[in-house]
């Protein structure tokens, strides 16, 4: 049941509104009625109506007051302002207050139905896409050590810029070595072999071995990962005592869990020498694409919720989901091979197919309401994504 909030401080349009909206639509009722508009800001606290209906003429607070408070409560409602022709103009600045539509009094039914059904659809569509982006932030949570193991086989493989190195390791919270020291730890091929132990012990293995070297090394902040070796490898920065002190404690320890002494290597990262030691795995890889959609995904849910703001740049959504900007891009194009632009504009020019189906709605209009100012550079984008121009789309220049 979809819960609507009628404002006008006229009865009979208050009555007429009601009546056909409950008419036209058995799922939707209205839940509260108001004369003014402080009465229907505690009402839309109150009830909390999905779709609210404001006059721009009320008296304590106008329509534009009462939707700039609405949009401060930080709730999940389409606001549609209803207004007499001497207000038309003044109601296009509630686009600005990120109202859904507004509608020209006297309103018929047919406009009803169909704005009702654009806000209905328009949120089924936000609230559908709240549940994924409280599951990626959830998988962001839960993938966070994929993550920055993923970012270390990058970075020893030589895959990543400085900057990429310096925006990573920000994000994922790490404290970098300015003069590394590469330590890998691995069991014999005896105790590893699968005919000695079965798949599952031999993992349980590598990651106690991981964890004592973890612990080895815990006053020098290392990072570690298992490559596609099963060999443990960390990153620290000490000197080479320290680092041989705990080598000796880490190969104690192996030995007495395991029952043979580990094999161990280490190399200082000279300054004229680059981390360059290739530690590919396929599976890793899929593993690590796997977590960044995460990433993608939140950002995909944040274009699409504010595909129609005109200002909507590539730093906002990096800002959103706490990205820089350069390596959201990267994870865009990797994971659904379109870049932030490229895709903003296929969402647009895609909202806008869907807004032209309705031979009402001029080319325009459709390109005011997915965010662009002008027609022109509207027909340059649809043009560049379907290979027409609008005009030649609805007289049938591409297939729909």
């Amino acid at each position: 049941m979809w819960k609507i909030l009628i404002a006008d401080d006229e009865p009979k349009i208050r009555r007429g509104l009601k009546s056909v909206i409950e008419r036209i639509d058995p799922d939707s009722r209205v839940v509260a009625e108001a004369e003014d508009g402080e009465a229907a800001l505690e009402q839309a606290r109150e009830t909390n109506p999905d779709i609210l209906f404001i006059d721009i003429r009320m008296p304590f607070l106008n329509g534009l007051e009462l939707a700039e408070k609405l949009n401060d409560l930080g709730r999940d409602w389409a606001v549609i302002v209803v207004t007499g022709h001497d207000e038309f103009e003044y109601a296009r600045k509630a686009l600005s207050l990120k109202v859904f539509d507004f509608l020209l009094k006297p309103v018929d039914e047919e406009q009803i139905a169909r704005t009702l059904g654009r806000a209905k659809a328009e949120l089924s569509m936000r609230r559908e896409a709240d549940k994924y982006v409280a599951w990626a932030r959830e998988k962001l949570s839960e993938n966070m050590g994929a993550l920055r193991e993923s970012f270390l086989r990058e970075w020893i493989a030589g895959d990543l810029s400085r900057t990429e190195i310096q925006e990573s390791a920000a994000f994922l919270s790490l404290r970098l070595p300015v003069k590394p020291t590469v330590v890998l730890v691995r069991l014999t091929e005896r105790v590893m072999s699968a005919g000695a132990l079965k798949e599952g012990y031999r993992r349980l293995m590598t990651y106690t071995v991981r964890s004592i070297v973890e612990e080895a090394f815990a006053r020098f902040a290392p990072l570690t990962m298992i490559d596609s070796a099963e060999s443990v490898v960390a990153l620290v920065e000490a000197e080479e005592a320290e680092i041989l002190d705990a080598i000796a404690v880490v190969s104690r320890a192996v030995e007495e869990s395991a029952n043979q002494a580990p094999n161990v290597a280490y190399v200082r990262v000279a300054d004229d020498r680059p981390l360059s030691e290739a530690y590919e795995d396929a599976a890793a890889e899929i593993a690590r694409k796997g977590s960044y959609e995460a990433f993608v995904l939140l950002a995909q849910s944040y274009i699409e919720t504010h595909y129609d703001d005109p200002d909507l740049s590539l730093e906002e959504v990096a800002e959103e989901i706490q990205l820089s900007p350069g390596y959201l891009s990267r994870l865009m194009k990797q994971s659904i091979g379109f870049s932030f632009v490229d895709y903003l504009t296929r969402f647009r020019v895609n909202r806008a197919l869907r807004l032209m189906a309705d031979p009402a709605v001029k080319v325009f209009e459709a390109a005011d309401r997915v965010g662009y100012r002008s027609q022109h550079y509207f027909s340059r984008a649809f043009r560049k994504v379907l290979g027409v121009s609008p005009t030649e789309y609805r007289k049938g220049g591409v297939s729909r």
